[in-house]
């Protein structure tokens, strides 16, 4: 998958399918060389070994036991999760078939950016300076994130939208890196911290620089967001 990260770390791929077994996750499979998809779910993790169910439509058994490789895809929370394994063993008891596959080399994990908003976590604390009328600024939070824009919290009132407006403004990023980009000011409503009110802006074409910054602290923090439900 293009735009993923590579994990690679033993610890961190079997807990990663760990909960795609926990959450009994349908995975599509894919024999290498074959068209045809196949559906299945992992039963549990025994390292070495991932144990899947067997493959719906069941025509897709001999395939496999034959080919002896398999791409699996799935989601995982709204996120890609792909790995490319091999067939160990089946294992046949009351007429259930369990594949037991390798443990896979790496996982794929990628999020969908481009219309993902990734939250910034509340000890960041990044701020936003945006211009209002009459040439006076105001100065508030940075609550989310996306290729496309941002939420922003302010105190109530403090802002109000009109749409088809830009307004410069100034986000601090991790790193304490700046964007200066024009904004369109979409949304406003309440937020759950009384006194504040979420905005939502559009970036308004952002140069390649630009967008390198933004796309530099998606990555960055869904690297956090991810070590962090790793560990838990």
């Amino acid at each position: 998958m293009t735009d993923s990260e590579k994990i690679t770390d033993t610890g961190r791929m079997v807990r990663l399918l760990e909960r795609l077994a926990k959450q009994h996750t349908l995975l599509t499979v894919v024999i290498p060389g074959h068209q045809e998809h196949y559906t299945s779910c992992i039963v549990k993790v025994s390292r070495p070994y991932v144990l899947l169910d067997e493959l719906i439509p069941n025509t897709g058994h001999p395939l496999l036991v034959s080919e002896r490789a398999l791409d699996v895809r799935g989601k995982l929370d709204g996120i890609d999760i792909r790995f490319i394994t091999t067939l160990k063993r089946v294992e046949s008891k009351k007429n259930a078939i369990t594949c037991h596959v390798n443990l896979p080399g790496h996982i794929e994990y990628r999020q969908r950016r481009l219309d993902y908003r990734v939250n910034i976590p509340m000890v960041r604390m990044l701020r936003v300076i945006i211009d209002g009328q009459a040439g006076g600024v105001f100065e508030g939070v940075l609550h989310d994130i996306s290729h496309g824009g941002a939420g922003m919290l302010f105190p109530a009132g403090a802002v109000s939208v009109e749409p088809g407006r830009l307004h410069e403004c100034a986000i601090e990023l991790p790193g304490d890196v700046w964007l200066y980009c024009t904004v369109e000011l979409r949304y406003a409503k309440k937020n759950r911290s009384p006194g504040q009110q979420l905005i939502g802006a559009r970036f308004d074409k952002l140069c390649p620089a630009q967008q390198q910054l933004v796309g530099h602290c998606i990555k960055e923090l869904e690297r956090e967001s991810i070590r962090k439900r790793a560990a838990e």
